[in-house]
């Protein structure tokens, strides 16, 4: 007999959540749960992901990450140097950085994409 992951016998029962279900999953509050999806939401357009709402925009990432996973971390790197631009601008405040990273945290880990937010945490402003 031979193991499988978690999501291998979710997909064979059915009970295989979408991306964004599974990122949507983990919050209860509907205030929390809409400002991480706008600032999700400014990642993926930042990087360029094809699709018309967060639902497709959610599947596209995922499916590259797990492809490619250092496509991930280079996207988020990118994201967030961009951020980091923006607060030695003054436009955004290093706060503004934190929320975002929580928000890319949780999708990442609620989808099963391993990133070392460690090595990503050495900024002072994140």
């Amino acid at each position: 007999m031979t193991t499988t992951t978690i999501e291998q016998e979710q997909q064979q029962e059915g009970e295989y959540l979408d991306p964004y279900s599974n990122f949507k999953y983990a919050m209860n509050s509907p205030v929390t749960r809409d400002r991480y999806t706008t600032r999700l939401d400014r990642f993926f357009h930042f990087i360029g992901i094809e699709g018309t709402n967060i639902e497709e925009h959610c599947r596209v990432f995922i499916q590259n990450a797990r492809k490619d996973n250092s496509w991930a971390f280079r996207n988020i790197i990118n994201f967030l140097q961009d951020q980091k631009e923006r607060v030695d601008r003054m436009e955004i405040t290093g706060s503004t950085i934190r929320n975002y990273v929580k928000a890319i945290k949780l999708f990442t880990e609620m989808n099963d994409i391993l990133i070392s937010w460690k090595r990503r945490t050495k900024h002072p402003h994140l």
